[in-house]
């Protein structure tokens, strides 16, 4: 080989060294890659290429990684104001708003008034105050619910002979009776009768006291 051949040969092959090695230091171009630092600012180099993200903890907040695009994450919220009218934020997702029963503002009906029985000291038929203040109040519950008739059932506790305990009923139911007539109730609009201690259901002495009645009822 004459001395300028080789002299051309020995040029180019030093041209051709000095690229391989210029590009060996310098690295793929861009979006090429081999590591994070071959890629712009907030991208990660993944299987060769710079991308924006490996996976969701790389994203920004209500973002997720799909196939290593950034995408917003479907029905994320920060605050109901992210959502559709009709939803609420819940654990940073839109969900629908819970369904609120009507307020009925409708007052309720009043309540009927009871009749109430009247109660008795042991082997009593007297009535005491308390009985005759219930007595006042069943009149006006008589007047206030129209009723016309009603029947007056003496009853007793459990002690003393089936006998005695009838007699005893009676005289209770006849009590009453006479203090409602007294207040204003006509006596054929009232009918007594004794159970005597067929009712009762008492075991100790409040029990027993409960027993100890005269009950009113509309016939």
């Amino acid at each position: 080989m004459d001395r300028q051949r080789k002299s051309s040969w020995l040029v180019n092959t030093a041209i051709a060294i000095g690229m391989t090695a210029l590009g060996a230091a310098c690295g793929p171009t861009y979006p090429n890659c081999d590591n994070d630092e071959q890629c712009h600012e907030g991208e990660f180099c993944v299987n060769g290429r710079c991308q924006d993200c490996r996976d969701d903890s790389q994203c920004p907040t209500g973002q997720m990684c799909e196939q290593n695009d950034c995408v917003p994450i479907p029905g994320w919220c920060n605050g109901d104001a992210d959502c559709p009218p009709d939803q609420m934020c819940q654990g940073n997702r839109c969900v629908p708003r819970p369904v609120v029963a009507e307020t009925d503002t409708t007052p309720p009906p009043p309540q009927q008034c009871q009749l109430q029985p009247v109660y008795f000291q042991f082997d009593e038929s007297a009535l005491d105050d308390a009985a005759r203040s219930a007595l006042q109040a069943d009149v006006s519950c008589m007047q206030e619910r129209s009723i016309q008739n009603v029947q007056v059932t003496g009853m007793c506790d459990p002690r003393g002979t089936e006998e005695y305990n009838m007699a005893l009923g009676d005289r209770r139911a006849r009590a009453t009776r006479d203090h409602l007539q007294r207040l204003g109730i006509q006596r054929p609009r009232m009918q007594t009768r004794s159970v005597g201690e067929e009712m009762a259901t008492g075991s100790d002495e409040y029990g027993w006291s409960r027993d100890r009645r005269s009950d009113i009822t509309e016939r």
